[in-house]
Parts: C-alpha cells; sequence; structure tokens
C-alpha cells in the first residue's frame, strides 16, 4: 500500500506554480469575457444524486460516471458535466420563464480515457442561453465561444456547426432502439464507413436510408453543403434542420465570423440530449475538441420546467495543451522584490513589504538571510530589486 502514497490516480494530475498561472489566468479572462457578455456566474455540488444523470445524458455517460453510495445509502456521482446541474438548477432554483444567461468555470469528473483525451478530472468553463429558441440565441452561443477561444489566447482554431436534429430524421423511420441509435449515430460521428456498412447490413438497413447513412459523413465544407443535404434527402424534418443551420450560418456571417466556420452534418455528438444546432471546435496540434456545444431544448422538461437552451463547454486543459503546441504558452508573475533585514529590524522591513504589496507589487519576505543570501535569492526569483533592512536603515543592493 506505500508505493500508493507517493502517486497519483489515473487520469488526475497534480498543477505546478507556472501551469498553475497560466490557467488561473485564462480562467480570469474568461470569467470577464462572460461576465462582459452578459453571462452570470453559479456553481453546482461537486457530487449529485445519480438520478440527476439518469436521463437524457445517453448510454456512453453513463457508462463512464464515477459513482458511489453516500451515508445515507442513495447512488450518489461526480458530476460528469455542468449542463445538467445547471439545468436541474435553473428547473428548481430559478423562476420559470424569461432568459437567463448563465456561466461557470469548474472541474467535472469521469472515467479517464487517455486514448482519446479524456482525462478523469478536467476543468471547463462555460455557458448557459436558457428560455431562448431563436437562431440568433444558437449564432450567439457560436460566436461568444469563438472569442472565448481568442480570449484564452488559442490564434488557430475552426468552428464546425451541425445539425442533429438531421441525423434523428434519417433514422426516424428505421424502427431502432436507443442503443441502436446511439451505435449508429458514433460510426457517423466517427466517419467511419466500414462500420456504417457494417452495422447496416446487421440492421437489415437498405435502399436509400443505407445510402443516406453512408452519405452522411461526407456532408461537410462551406455553405455549399446545405443543396448537398437537401439533395440527399427531401423528409422535412430534414429540410427543417437544413434551413435552421442556414439561418445561424447566415448571422455568424454577418457577425464576421466565417472565417472560422464550416458546416458539418455528420458530426454527432456524445450526448444525447442535444437537439438541434450542435458545434464544437478544432485545433490542428491536438485531435480532440477544445470546446463544444449546442441545442439541448428537451433537457430541462426532465426536471419539470420546460424551455429551449443552448450553451458550450470549453476544455481549459485542452486549449493549454492547443496553445503550448503553438508556442503561444508564457509568462508567469514578475516578483518586484526580495526583502531581508538584521535582528532588531523586523518591523521596518514587515512594514515596507506591506506598503509594497498595499500598491500592487509582488515582495517576497525573507527575514534573517544575509545580505548574499538575498542576492542569491533575487537571481533564484528573478527579482527585479534586493532591499536590505540594516541598523543603518534601508538599502538597495
Amino acid at each position: 500500500m506505500d508505493t500508493f502514497k507517493m502517486q497519483v490516480p489515473d487520469g488526475v494530475e497534480d498543477c505546478l506554480p507556472a501551469e498553475c498561472y497560466i490557467k488561473k489566468t485564462m480562467e480570469a479572462a474568461l470569467r470577464r469575457r462572460f461576465v462582459l457578455s452578459g453571462y452570470d456566474e453559479v456553481e453546482t455540488p461537486t457530487y449529485e444524486y445519480l438520478d440527476v444523470f439518469q436521463s437524457g445524458v445517453g448510454a456512453y455517460m453513463q457508462e463512464s460516471m464515477i459513482k458511489f453510495v453516500g451515508p445515507s445509502g442513495r447512488i450518489l456521482v461526480l458530476r460528469p458535466d455542468l449542463t445538467v446541474p445547471i439545468a436541474r438548477l435553473v428547473a428548481t432554483k430559478f423562476p420559470a420563464g424569461g432568459i437567463k444567461r448563465l456561466f461557470y468555470i469548474q472541474n467535472s469528473y469521469a472515467a479517464a480515457e487517455p486514448a482519446i483525451g479524456k482525462a478523469g478530472e478536467f476543468t471547463q468553463a462555460g455557458i448557459e442561453l436558457i428560455g431562448d429558441a431563436s437562431c440568433a440565441a444558437d449564432a450567439e452561443v457560436i460566436a461568444l465561444a469563438v472569442r472565448a477561444l481568442q480570449t484564452a489566447g488559442l490564434k488557430t482554431f475552426t468552428i464546425d456547426i451541425g445539425q442533429v436534429a438531421y441525423f434523428k430524421a434519417l433514422v426516424s423511420g428505421l424502427e431502432l432502439d436507443e442503443a441502436q441509435t446511439d451505435a449508429l449515430r458514433r460510426a457517423v460521428d466517427s466517419k467511419n464507413a466500414v462500420e456504417i456498412e457494417a452495422m447496416t447490413e446487421r440492421l437489415g438497413i437498405t435502399g436509400r436510408y443505407k445510402e443516406q447513412l453512408l452519405a452522411l459523413p461526407n456532408l461537410f465544407g462551406g455553405a455549399e453543403v446545405f443543396d448537398r443535404a437537401l439533395a440527399l434527402s427531401d423528409e422535412a424534418g430534414c429540410r427543417e434542420a437544413v434551413e435552421n443551420l442556414k439561418n445561424v450560418f447566415s448571422l455568424l456571417t454577418e457577425y464576421g465570423l466565417a472565417e472560422y466556420v464550416s458546416i458539418d452534418l455528420g458530426m454527432l455528438h456524445d450526448i444525447a440530449y442535444y437537439s438541434g444546432i450542435i458545434f464544437r471546435g478544432l485545433t490542428p496540434e491536438i485531435g480532440f475538441p477544445v470546446v463544444s456545444g449546442g441545442r439541448y431544448d428537451d433537457l430541462l422538461s426532465k426536471f419539470g420546467n420546460p424551455a429551449p437552451a443552448t450553451g458550450f463547454a470549453l476544455g481549459i486543459k485542452r486549449v493549454m495543451i492547443a496553445m503550448e503546441r503553438q508556442g503561444l504558452l508564457s509568462g508567469y508573475y514578475t516578483t518586484d522584490a526580495v526583502v531581508s533585514c538584521s535582528d532588531g529590524c523586523q518591523g521596518a522591513a514587515f512594514a515596507w513589504t506591506e506598503a509594497q504589496r498595499a500598491e500592487g507589487r509582488r515582495v517576497i519576505l525573507m527575514p534573517g538571510i544575509s545580505e548574499r543570501e538575498l542576492l542569491q535569492a533575487k537571481v533564484q526569483t528573478g527579482a527585479k530589486a534586493a532591499v536590505y533592512f540594516g541598523k543603518d536603515g534601508m538599502k538597495t543592493l
């Protein structure tokens, strides 16, 4: 057992000073961006009753939850997601109706899967826009995702946008159960043509349905995708999904964000609660999304207070990894001075140090070390100055 006291479990890690500085600086910048955009911060508990997550999140998330039995004997779960708890929060603590703009910067937890870039503990910064079903709301959230990545410091990225209702309309006539639909969704999302072909064979899907499913992963690109999508299916639900996506894309173009946006109707998120526009941010430096989100109009109804909603979550660690690979990750606290003193001068040294700190300067007090040791400390800390208090008063070394 002693071998484990020097280790941390798989999927979690310590955050050392330089990384912690960058992480907290990024979080502060994102918090300011969200506040200036009209969003209010909320926090939800680290763990919740399992019941909160038992509907609307899909089998994949269910399997990855970290569960334990609480003192009352009820099964609890470390939150694997922030959107579901906020849906519960809004449904139970806020008055019904109206538009709510909320944001969070909190950790989530799940079974670690290093092969797909999934840590066991991860910090997410995200927003939820609740009570607005309009295309303008979808465009607002996507635009803020772009600005959030820019605020974090990321330079190179693309936002892929899709419409999960298009896929749902395609498969609505196939009489598939939830597990079969989810497996097919994952095959399409991964653009795995071999697996899609095999699944259609196993499920007895033939004719135009099979052709549509095999074509779906290739419905990506620019505005030309809209015509290709309409040509692929004349289902009313598919037409409505494409029209909705066109309207959101048009707004983003008006906002001057077209250079960041591409269309991908074969993109289908893991989480079952998405109902309309979905999107994710990608960067060449890592193979996993740095931001992901979309519309989830049915989720709040599961908590007895139906309302349309959309939002996104940005992965802080993933953005940091991408920035490091883009050569953009740097910075640390600047130490303005290191201070020491001889016996009997501690009061003067402390008073001067506190006065400097009150003016916003970073000062490290090291009473009792010699002038020579203080100069060494100046080099080690990168301090701008070394100040010594002795019987002859204060001097800068």
